[in-house]
C-alpha cells in the first residue's frame, strides 16, 4: 500500500513519546481516517497532503517537545473540522483539545497578509489572541520551518512570497518575543538563503573558511581555561558558537564594514552545572578565572546575570585578549540559563511598552514549560491555563483591504465604523461581517473581516450609546446629538421669535423667561426644542404672553367633558374607545397610541384630553411637571372594525425585490391596510417608512415580527 512507508516513518518519529498500545491504536485510526480524507490532495510543497502533515510530526515532537494530542492535531490541520467524522474523532477524550488546537491553527493560517508589512505589530497581537491554545502557535511555527526548508519544492511563486512575508513580519518577531532564539535564528537564515542565495552562500563559505583557520587557535585558547576549571572542581561544559550568516550580514550592513573587519565570528561559551541558588556566584567565579588568564576589556563587560534583559536572557559576556593580541568573546552562564537562552524563557517577556499583561505572560510561560520539559503532561498544562482568569480584553478585526484594527473586546460594528472615521460612523446603517449582513449593534470577534454599510439618511441617536463600548465612539455620538439638538433648537427659536414679533412684543429674556416659567422648563434650549417638535402649539405662546393662558389653565377642564362624548369616567379613570368620532379626547401624535397600549390622559390648556402611551418620550416630563393634569385611562369596548394608525420604520439591505416582498407581505399575507409607504436607498442599503392601519398593539407587534423575519430586513421599529 502506498501509505505504508509514511505510516512507518510516523511511528518512528513518535518513538520519543513512548506510546502505549491504546495510543498506537488511536494514532492508527487517525492515520486511516486521514488517508481516506486527504486522498490525492497535494500540498504547496508539491507532496501528498498526508505525507506533508506526517513530515511535520518529527519537528513537533523533537524540536518543540509536544505530545500525542499535538501530534494528532498536526495531522488534522488541513481537514474541515465541520466534517462529522473528523469532528467526532477530534473530540476523543484521550486527545484533549485537539479540535480547539486545529480550529485555532486554521484561524491563524487564514489571516490576510496583503497589508502585513504595515500591520506587523497588530498581526502579532491577533495571533496571540486567536491562539487560545499555545500548541496551535507552535504547530504553525513548526510548519513554517518545514516549508522554508522545502522552499525549492514550492509549486507557486506567490505561495513562497506569501510565506516569506509571514515569516519576516510575524514569525521571526514572534519567536524573538517568545524567547525561541534557536527557532528565530533558523528562520532568519532560511529567509536570507531564499531571498539572496548568492550572497548567503558567499558569506557562508567565508565564515566556514575563517572558523576552519581558527580551529587550532580556539583549542589553544580553551586549554588553560579547562585545566583551571578542573583544578577548581567546577562541573562545566565548554563549546564554541559561530556567528550566523544573518548576524554577520546585519553587522556588515549596519556598521558599513567589510567581512574582514568582523572580529567576533565565534565566541567561547562556558556552561556551569550549578543549582539555581549558587549559579550566579559560580558564574562570577569562572569570570575571575578567565580574566586571570587573559586580559579583559572591562568596557565591553555585559552583566545580564545581575540584571537580565527584558526578554529574560541571562548571561555574563566578557571580551578578553590572548598573548597574540587576538580578542575573543567569552559567554558564561549556568545550565538553566543556557536552556532558557536556547529554548525560550517566555515567562519574563512583556508586551512592548512596559506594564505587560499577566494573562499573556502566563500563556507565554506555558511555551517555556513545554519546550523545557519533554515529559511534561501538555494536557495538564493547558487545563491549568484554562483555569486562569482571562485578563486580555483586546480583539483585532480586518478591513476589506486587509488592514488590522485594534478594538476593545465586546466592540460592535458601530465601534468599528467610528474607529475608521467619524463620518463613516455617523452614517453607519449596518455591516457586512465575513460576507454576512449584520446590524450595527452586532458584536465582533477576533479575525472578523468587516465592511461598513452607510446611508445618507442615517444619523446617530441616543440608542447608539447602548451599542458601543469605546469611549471614542461614545464621545462622537454624544457630540453629534448635542449639535443636532442645538440645530433643532434654532428652528424652535425662530418660530418663537416670529410669534412674539406677530404679537408686537420685544424678543427678549423677559418674554422667554415667562414662557420657561409657565411650561416649567429648565432653560430656553428645552423650550425651543419642544416648539420645534410641535409639542407646544404656537397659539399657546400668545395665550401665555397676553395673559389668557393662565386663567384658562386654572379652569376645571375635565368637567367640561359631557356624557354624550366618547370619554367615560369611572371614578378617576377615563375609559376610551373609538365607537364614534373623537369628541372628548384625541390621540397624541407624539406617540400614536393604539388599542392595547398602556395609556394615560393629559388635560390640555386649550381644552380636551390628549391620550398618550405610557412609554411616550414626553410622559416623564408631563407627569413630573403637571401631575394635576394627568388622568388614568384605559381602553373600553373594542368596537367591531376599529382601527388605529401607526408608523413603522424598516431598514435593511437593498436587494432585488425587497420592496415587493414587503408590500406582498403587508397586503396579501397580513391583509393590512397601508396608508402611506416611502423608501430611500443608498448604495447597498435602504430605509423605509410605512403608515398602516392596525386593530391593536398585538396586531402591530405581530406585523413587526413578520417584517423582521424577511430576508434582507435588518431592523424594524415602531415610531412615536
Amino acid at each position: 500500500m502506498k501509505y505504508n512507508s509514511i505510516y512507518k516513518d510516523l511511528i518512528h518519529a513518535c518513538e520519543p513519546l513512548q506510546l502505549n498500545k491504546e495510543d498506537r491504536i488511536l494514532l492508527n485510526k487517525a492515520f486511516k481516517l486521514l488517508c481516506g480524507y486527504y486522498n490525492n490532495g497535494v500540498s504547496k510543497t508539491n507532496e501528498s497532503t498526508i505525507n506533508y502533515v506526517a513530515n511535520l510530526v518529527p519537528i513537533v515532537i523533537r524540536e518543540f517537545n509536544l505530545g500525542l494530542t499535538s501530534v494528532i492535531s498536526t495531522l488534522f490541520i488541513k481537514t474541515d473540522t465541520g466534517d462529522s467524522a473528523i469532528n467526532q474523532f477530534l473530540k476523543d477524550n484521550r486527545i484533549h483539545d485537539s479540535l480547539s488546537i486545529v480550529t485555532s491553527y486554521q484561524q491563524i493560517s487564514k489571516l490576510l497578509v496583503e497589508r502585513l508589512i504595515t500591520n506587523a505589530d497588530n498581526f502579532t497581537g491577533i495571533i496571540l489572541n486567536i491562539a487560545n491554545d499555545v500548541r496551535a502557535l507552535l504547530i504553525s511555527l513548526a510548519e513554517t520551518q518545514y516549508q522554508l526548508r522545502k522552499f525549492e519544492s514550492f509549486i507557486r511563486q506567490d505561495d513562497l512570497l506569501n510565506l516569506l512575508s509571514r515569516t519576516e513580519n510575524i514569525y521571526i518577531p514572534l519567536s524573538h518575543k517568545l524567547g525561541l532564539y534557536k527557532v528565530k535564528s533558523e528562520l532568519e537564515e532560511l529567509v536570507l538563503k531564499i531571498k539572496v542565495p548568492h550572497e548567503y552562500n558567499r558569506l557562508s563559505l567565508e565564515i566556514q573558511r575563517e572558523v576552519s583557520k581558527s580551529h587550532d587557535f580556539i583549542k589553544k585558547f580553551i586549554e588553560p581555561v579547562e585545566n583551571e576549571l578542573k583544578r577548581m572542581n567546577i562541573d562545566f561544559t565548554i563549546k564554541s558558537r559561530t556567528k550566523s550568516v544573518t548576524s554577520v550580514r546585519n553587522k556588515m550592513v549596519n556598521q558599513n564594514i567589510p567581512f574582514k573587519e568582523i572580529f567576533d565570528l565565534f565566541a567561547i561559551r562556558i556552561i556551569v552545572n550549578s543549582d539555581q541558588l549558587n549559579e550566579k556566584g559560580d558564574c562570577w567565579k569562572i569570570y575571575s578565572i578567565v580574566t586571570n588568564l587573559y586580559e579583559p576589556d572591562t568596557s565591553r563587560l555585559r552583566d545580564w546575570i545581575t540584571v537580565p534583559r527584558p526578554n529574560g536572557y541571562e548571561s555574563l559576556h566578557i571580551t578578553v585578549k590572548d598573548k597574540s593580541g587576538r580578542w575573543v568573546e567569552v559567554q558564561i552562564r549556568s545550565k538553566r540559563m543556557d536552556t532558557d537562552a536556547e529554548f525560550g524563557n517566555a515567562a519574563h517577556w512583556r508586551y512592548k511598552g512596559g506594564k505587560g499583561n499577566i494573562d499573556t505572560v502566563n500563556w507565554l510561560n506555558s511555551v517555556r514549560q513545554i519546550l523545557e520539559n519533554p515529559n511534561y503532561d501538555e494536557n495538564q498544562l493547558v487545563d491549568q491555563k484554562k483555569r486562569e482568569p482571562k485578563i486580555d480584553n483586546t480583539i483585532y478585526v480586518f478591513t476589506p483591504d486587509g488592514d488590522l484594527i485594534k478594538l476593545k473586546e465586546g466592540s460592535t460594528v458601530l465601534d468599528f465604523a467610528f474607529e475608521l472615521h467619524t463620518v463613516v460612523g455617523s452614517k453607519c446603517s449596518g455591516g457586512r461581517v465575513n460576507q454576512r449582513i449584520v446590524p450595527i449593534r452586532q458584536k465582533l470577534k477576533n479575525g472578523d473581516t468587516v465592511e461598513i454599510l452607510t446611508s445618507k439618511n442615517q444619523t446617530p441617536n441616543r440608542d447608539w450609546l447602548n451599542w458601543v463600548t469605546s469611549s471614542k465612539a461614545k464621545n462622537k455620538i454624544k457630540r453629534y446629538i448635542k449639535e443636532a439638538e442645538f440645530k433643532h433648537a434654532e428652528i424652535g427659536k425662530d418660530i418663537v421669535r416670529r410669534k412674539i414679533s406677530q404679537l408686537k412684543l420685544p424678543f427678549n429674556d423677559e418674554q422667554i423667561n415667562k414662557l420657561i416659567h409657565y411650561f416649567k422648563f429648565d432653560n430656553s434650549l428645552e423650550l425651543y426644542q419642544q416648539v420645534a417638535d410641535n409639542k407646544i402649539d404656537p397659539s399657546t405662546i400668545k395665550e401665555v404672553l397676553v395673559g389668557k393662558g393662565k386663567e384658562q389653565a386654572e379652569l376645571p377642564i375635565a368637567k367640561e367633558i359631557t356624557a354624550t362624548q366618547t370619554v367615560k369616567s369611572t371614578e378617576d379613570t377615563i375609559l376610551v374607545n373609538e365607537e364614534s368620532e373623537f369628541k372628548g379626547f384625541t390621540l397624541a401624535q407624539c406617540c400614536n397610541p393604539v388599542m392595547g397600549d398602556e395609556i394615560f390622559g393629559f388635560v390640555m390648556a386649550a381644552g380636551g384630553i390628549k391620550i398618550h402611551r405610557n412609554t411616550c418620550p414626553n410622559a416623564p416630563r408631563l407627569r413630573a411637571r403637571y401631575p394635576y393634569r394627568v388622568m388614568k385611562a384605559e381602553w373600553f369596548k373594542v368596537a367591531e372594525g376599529s382601527h388605529f394608525l401607526s408608523s413603522i420604520q424598516v431598514s435593511g439591505i437593498d436587494q432585488l425585490g425587497i420592496l415587493n416582498s414587503i408590500t406582498e407581505l403587508l397586503s396579501k399575507e397580513l391583509k393590512v391596510n397601508v396608508r402611506n409607504i416611502s423608501f430611500n436607498s443608498n448604495k447597498s442599503t435602504f430605509e423605509g417608512y410605512i403608515k398602516v392601519s392596525v386593530r391593536d398593539s398585538r396586531h402591530i407587534d405581530s406585523l413587526m415580527k413578520k417584517l423582521e423575519a424577511l430576508k434582507g430586513v435588518t431592523r424594524v421599529r415602531r415610531l412615536n
